[in-house]
């Protein structure tokens, strides 16, 4: 039998469902460049050592991240097995690393503090661990919800990237404050809103492409494949959406 009128065949996509879906997401996006643009916000320090006791927040930090990763191994080897807990973590790590790495070596736009502990190349090991580790959490609660797991890709990316945005433009503000990191301009308590653009699209590019690799029944050189140009992909669409909210925070914040 045929699928039902108005409902679309694609997995990517509902023909209903997900422009509604995307448009909900437009309209949070509007109302933080919004509320960001007529909150008065205040400067994070100027000092690495931050907030007084900035440097004992930061090595907190970088082993609370550490810590909170290491659980979410121990929870998805639990439920998943070795073979894919190990593909995905693996997989998660190298994703989030290559994106904060190369963003901030070649970037300029923001720069860690040099007195972390645990740091490979230019990168703050920390912020890797906690993407990888919140990319597993949204992945988790779409899994174990039945109604979330039925969503098509696109909408599980939606889902997720809104998911780690809500827990991003808190704790971003917070850690930035403390001289964790530092940004050459921001507009929401020193944080630039293209960051929330990249956690967005970073996690639910993510999210999007582990859908597609989690289904895939082919051989490890065919999923490989995928995987590759699943990140491209998801790489070069971060970029994008990046480039315009910098575009439009220009012309937003004068």
């Amino acid at each position: 039998m045929g699928a039902r009128k108005g409902k679309s065949k694609s997995s990517w996509y509902d023909d209903r469902r997900t422009p509604r879906l995307a448009i909900v997401v437009a309209v949070l996006v509007s109302f933080i460049f919004i509320l960001a643009r007529f909150v008065p916000t205040r400067l994070p320090s100027g000092d690495w050592d931050g907030a007084g006791d900035g440097l004992v927040i930061l090595h907190i930090f970088e082993f609370a991240c550490l810590s909170f990763m290491l659980l979410s191994f121990l929870h998805a080897y639990i439920r998943w097995g070795r073979v894919k807990a190990v593909f995905f973590f693996m997989f998660a790590l190298v994703y989030g690393f290559i994106l904060e790495d190369v963003t901030v070596t070649f970037s300029g736009y923001y720069e860690y503090n040099p007195n972390t502990w645990i740091q490979i190349h230019n990168t703050m090991m920390a912020v890797p661990f906690c993407w990888t580790a919140v990319i597993y959490l949204c992945v988790y609660i779409i899994e174990t919800n039945p109604e979330l797991k039925r969503l098509k890709k696109l909408e599980k990316g939606l889902l997720a990237g809104v998911l780690a945005v809500s827990i991003d433009v808190g704790i971003d503000a917070v850690f930035v404050a403390y001289g964790l990191w530092r940004w050459s301009e921001g507009q929401w308590f020193g944080v630039p809103l293209a960051n929330f653009t990249a956690w967005f699209m970073a996690v639910g590019g993510f999210v999007v492409v582990w859908s597609d690799l989690d289904r895939l029944r082919a051989p490890q050189a065919s999923k490989e494949l995928g995987l590759a140009a699943g990140i491209a992909m998801a790489y070069a669409s971060l970029l994008i959406m990046v480039y315009l909210t910098y575009l439009v925070s220009e012309v937003w914040f004068p």
